[in-house]
């Protein structure tokens, strides 16, 4: 079986994307790359928005950075792999077996 992780499976593009917004404020986008060394400039093309029906200008939208969320194992799991906090998982499903007799 060949091993693939998300590193190999990313681009290795150095290109950015770049999201052109309709000057006719309808909402429409197109999605395009520019090249790194012109990303200071911001870029402008005329295109066709369908939902106008006509050629209008498009310029470059702002990108928003994403934020990384940090990834925390799941309370449950975590306590059984550690034993951290498994007291109170020992009384939950005490309860659980006092009211229905099932684990």
């Amino acid at each position: 079986m060949l091993f693939l992780s998300r590193v190999l499976l990313r681009s290795k593009s150095k290109r950015l994307a770049v999201q052109l917004m309709s000057s006719a404020q309808t909402g429409f986008f197109y999605w395009t790359e520019k090249s790194p060394l012109k990303k200071e400039v911001r870029m402008a093309l005329h295109k066709y928005d369908p939902v106008v029906n006509r050629h209008v200008m498009f310029y470059e939208s702002v990108m928003t950075k994403a934020t990384r969320r940090l990834k925390r194992p799941r309370p449950m799991s975590y306590a059984r792999w550690t034993g951290q906090g498994i007291q109170e998982l020992v009384k939950i499903a005490a309860k659980k077996f006092e009211k229905t007799g099932i684990l």
